[in-house]
C-alpha cells in the first residue's frame, strides 16, 4: 500500500498540485493585464503543447519533475500585480486543498487526504522567502516586491 501511494504522490497527486499552483499564476498574470502566459509543466521533451486565452501550456516527458510560469506583458507591471501574481499560485493551492477537503467529507480516503495535504504543503512552503540556484519561492517574490520599491 506504502509503493502505490508514493506512487500516486509522484505520478498523479504531484503533477495534478503542480499544475494547479501554477495555473493560479497564469491567472493571477492574466488578470494583472498580461499578453503573453507560458505554463510549462515538468522538463525534457514536450509530449503535449495546447493554447487557451494567450496561456501556452507545455507538458514535458517528466511531467512530475515541477513546472514554471511565465509571463509577459507590454508594460512592465506594477508592484501590486507582481504581488498578486505571486500570491495567486499558493491560494490557488490552498483553495485546492479546501475544496478536495469537502471532497473528502463525504468520500474519505488515503488518495483525497494524501492530495489535501501536498496541495497545502505547495501553498504554505511557497510562501517562505527563499532563493536558491537562480530561483525564487513566491515568498520571496513578494517579499522583493514589498522591501525593495
Amino acid at each position: 500500500m506504502v509503493i502505490v501511494l508514493l506512487l500516486y504522490l509522484v505520478f498523479i497527486a504531484g503533477p495534478i498540485g503542480t499544475i494547479t499552483h501554477e495555473l493560479g499564476h497564469a491567472f493571477g498574470a492574466k488578470w494583472a493585464g498580461a499578453n503573453k502566459v507560458v505554463l510549462s509543466i515538468g522538463s525534457g521533451k514536450v509530449i503535449h503543447r495546447s493554447e487557451w486565452n494567450n496561456i501556452s501550456i507545455y507538458i514535458h516527458t517528466l511531467f512530475f519533475l515541477g513546472g514554471m510560469t511565465y509571463s509577459e506583458t507590454t508594460v512592465p507591471y506594477h508592484r501590486k500585480e507582481v504581488i498578486l501574481i505571486a500570491l495567486a499560485g499558493p491560494l490557488l493551492s490552498a483553495l485546492a486543498a479546501a475544496l478536495c477537503f469537502v471532497f473528502y467529507l463525504f468520500y474519505p480516503g488515503d488518495y483525497m487526504m494524501l492530495l489535501i495535504l501536498l496541495h497545502l504543503w505547495i501553498a504554505f512552503i511557497n510562501f517562505i522567502p527563499f532563493h536558491f540556484k537562480g530561483k525564487q519561492s513566491d515568498g520571496y517574490t513578494i517579499y522583493k516586491a514589498i522591501a525593495f520599491k
